[in-house]
This record gives structure tokens, sequence and C-alpha cells, in this order.
């Protein structure tokens, strides 16, 4: 465990010394705010809600970010109790406030994949899009140092399962629901 641990030290190290650039500062914090309190994915998810054809994709996101809330942040985050990377190491600065103490999983990461996964369940062009902002927001993490590698690796994952059994219960829910209304 120790080498995990000192593996994500040296990524991060490597990033704030090697990666972090004063013209890609502003971009990588700006992507890296489109992932607070998953805003950017709530609003998708309604605007995906108001409209009949795309219901189901929004219930699956919004349902997806429901989960990931509950088992990564609020579960997960207090169980596993990792302090962020600069609390751990004074040679990572952090570029923004992280909001909570704790950073396993990430939550940015974990609600983006859950969002993109979602979406993706249901529109392959547009879930990849917004899997191509997912990695992003994960990526973003990284570099403004308020996560490890393994907190982001850990995110996505937990992010695609929960996406995925987000998609499968919609589709069985809304499944039976046609199925009774033409049963009638």
């Amino acid at each position: 465990m120790e080498w995990i641990q000192g593996l994500d030290h040296d990524i991060l190290l490597y990033i704030a010394q090697h990666v972090r650039q004063d013209w890609l500062t502003p971009i990588v914090t700006l992507i890296t705010s489109l992932g607070n309190a998953g805003a950017i994915w709530l609003v998708i998810a309604f605007v995906l809600v108001i409209r009949p054809r795309t219901r189901r994709c929004g219930i699956a996101m919004l349902l997806a970010l429901l989960l990931g809330l509950l088992i990564g942040n609020l579960a997960i985050k207090n169980i596993v109790a990792r302090p962020r990377p600069f609390r751990t190491y004074t040679d990572i600065i952090p570029l923004v406030s992280p909001g909570d103490l704790y950073s396993f999983p990430s939550g940015h990461t974990l609600s983006s994949f859950c969002a993109a996964t979602a979406c993706f369940g249901f529109y392959k062009k547009p879930g990849i899009a917004c899997g191509v902002l997912a990695v992003l927001i994960g990526l973003s993490r990284l570099y403004v140092g308020v996560h490890y590698p393994t907190d982001v690796l850990c995110g996505a994952l937990l992010g695609i399962v929960l996406g995925w059994i987000s998609v499968w219960i919609v589709n069985q829910i809304g499944d039976q629901m046609h199925f009774r209304r033409m049963k009638y």
C-alpha cells in the first residue's frame, strides 16, 4: 500500500513541477469548476428530463448522481477518510479550495463518470462527448493538486458502475410501466 501512495505522490509532484503552466492553469481551473457539486451534470440531466424523448436518459443521470453522492461522497469518503494530498505532503500546493477534508474517491470524477456513463447508456455520441468532459474534469483534479491519481481512478470506476446500474434500473422501470400501459 505504501508503494501506491508513493507512486501517487510522485505523479502529483511531476504534474506540479512539469505540467503546470501559467497559461494552462486558468483553463484547467475552469474545467475543474464545471464539476463543482456536479452542477454541469445536474443542468444537463434536468434539460433531458424536460423533453419526453430524452426523459429516461435524464432520469438515469439524476439517479446515478444521487447514488454517487450517497455511496461515494457520504459513505466511502467518510469511511476511508484519506487526507487530501496537500495535507500529507508539503510539496503539493493546491490551486483551488477542495471544499472538504477527504480525497477518496474524487467526487468531481465520480459524478462526472456517473452522468457520462448514464448518458452513454442511452445516446452514444453525446455520451462520448460527456465522457471526454468527465476525463478532463478527472485529470483537472490532479493538476490542481486536490486528489491523488488513485482517487480519480477509483472515482471513475465507481462512476461507471453506478452509471450502468442507473441505466439498468431506469430501463427496467420504464419497460414495466410501458408494459402496464399496453396491457389495459
